[in-house]
């Protein structure tokens, strides 16, 4: 027997996971937590105290040890860390609650799933996905490469969701539908269309938002510098970030849902323009919702841009899952 390593601290459940399974079949000698966060080192996850970052896989055994990315929150983010983690050659491995039925159901080698999750007959589900707590997946149904099928989501019968596929807390899609590669369905959607590649699906029932990149520039739109230093600003400031580029996706670098909507009111109240709740999935780089503004939003009236007052910056704050 060797070593499980779990990679990323920011998952007690899928420590807990890993605790359960190794109760249940005693597969390795000793269970290491690891995160490249220098901060919470030394820190217990569930009584496994994080032991050190990544770089600790060097002296892993390939031979013997296996591991495991518990990166969640965000499909794009969970696959850069796999390709992470695959530099140091340690085996992944899968962790399969022991109480869930995978009889007739094809699972890649690095699988993770959570108790109370339903894996329908003839199902499948691709290497590095997840299936988190409650959620169902339909018989004949096919979940890609790095997808994670979110808490109490249901995907029905012979839905695909194609690689690194986000599919929502208690989200619901229509049978033989399909979900894109880079795709999101937003919690609570209720999916009764395919879903195009790099979209968000958000609503009852689902509304199909593309995102919006500037156009090329023209005579007719001048895109105020302040303004884009007004967004830029209320963005790092937010998201706890030192930069955040002007084509950077919110998404990508720490946004989550409700922390969008508090951006949205930050910069209706120092801008003065009228964005939806949807707009943040529409508009998610700076450059976009500059050019959106510029050309007079969702509403036609908008006073000049003022100057907002710096709060500081929240280092680190995140707030929920997409």
């Amino acid at each position: 027997m060797g070593v499980l390593y779990l990679c990323g601290a920011g998952n007690a459940e899928g420590v807990r996971l890993a605790l359960t399974v190794q109760r249940s079949e005693r597969r390795w000698e000793a269970v290491v937590l690891l995160d490249d966060d220098p901060e919470k080192l030394g820190r217990s996850i569930v009584g496994v105290k994080i032991a050190g970052p990544f770089a600790e896989l060097s002296n892993a055994d390939a031979e013997r040890d296996q591991v495991v990315n518990l990166v969640t929150r965000k499909t794009q983010s969970r696959a850069r860390v796999r390709d992470k983690i695959a530099t140091y050659g340690i085996p992944f491995t899968s962790l399969i609650h022991p109480s869930v039925d995978t009889f007739s159901v094809e699972l890649a080698d690095d699988v993770t799933v959570y108790q109370q999750a339903t894996l329908g007959a003839g199902s499948s589900v691709g290497s590095g996905s997840v299936v988190l707590i409650r959620a169902t997946v339909g018989h004949g149904a096919r979940v890609g490469r790095n997808c994670v099928v979110a808490p109490g989501a249901v995907l029905n019968a012979r839905v695909v969701l194609e690689d690194r596929a986000y599919f929502g807390t208690n989200a619901t899609i229509l049978p033989d539908l399909t979900v894109g590669e880079d795709a999101t369905v937003g919690s609570l959607t209720s999916v009764i269309q395919n879903v195009p590649a790099t979209a968000t699906a958000i609503g009852v029932p689902a509304e199909i938002l593309l995102p919006v990149e500037p156009a090329p520039a023209t005579e007719d739109v001048v895109v105020d510098p302040e303004l884009v230093a007004i967004i830029t600003e209320i963005w790092t400031s937010l998201l706890g970030l030192e930069h955040v580029g002007a084509r950077d996706n919110f998404f990508e670098v720490g946004g989550t849902s409700l922390l969008a909507l508090e951006i949205r009111s930050k910069v209706q109240e120092a801008t003065g323009a009228s964005l939806s709740p949807i707009d943040m999935f529409r508009l998610p780089t700076i450059s976009a919702m500059a050019e959106y503004i510029s050309r007079g939003g969702s509403a036609a009236k908008r006073r000049s841009p003022r100057r907002r007052r710096s709060g500081g910056k929240r280092a680190g704050r995140r707030l929920v899952q997409r």
